[in-house]
């Protein structure tokens, strides 16, 4: 069990992530990108020395700015949902009594039934972060070749 995910329902995971679950449904605070660990825990409804110790202990999916210093970090919210959907999923499997694929209980039977829901959704969020960092890699591609481009036209 991961210390301090007592308030993490894995449902609300599954149903659109820690957003629902911190009370930002509604549309009160939509961002593409936390830019700071009082956001980062404000958005997963947790304390800053939580989600730090999170980052540290269990790696959860924040970066650094190239050539800035360690307080300086970027999250984003698609890529903290997945992380909390897979943690959850995991969870939820630990605390599955058996493995009896063999006709078991309706109660198991559903259980797994949502455990493949919440896997297939965690892909499906996973395959939109890859398709949007492959986007945010090509355009960065292409500025440094342009920038290339000009430092050689300077030389000449």
């Amino acid at each position: 069990m991961i210390a301090g995910t007592s308030a993490l329902i894995p449902d609300a995971a599954a149903q659109g992530g820690i957003l629902r679950a911190a009370g930002y449904a509604n549309g009160a605070y939509r961002a593409n990108v936390l830019t700071s660990w009082k956001e980062i825990a404000r958005y997963m409804g947790k304390g800053v020395r939580t989600v730090q110790r999170w980052e540290q202990d269990f790696g959860l999916p924040v970066r650094r700015p190239y050539g800035s210093n360690k307080k300086a970090i970027l999250a984003r919210p698609q890529d903290l949902d997945a992380w909390v959907a897979m943690r959850c999923k995991s969870r939820a499997a630990l605390e599955m009594p058996g493995d009896d694929s063999s006709g078991g209980r309706p109660g198991q039977l559903v259980g797994r039934l949502c455990m493949l829901n919440a896997g297939m959704e965690t892909a499906r969020m996973l395959r939109e972060n890859h398709h949007a960092l492959m986007r945010e890699i090509n355009v960065a591609l292409q500025e440094l070749r342009a920038s290339i481009a000009s430092i050689e036209m300077k030389q000449r």
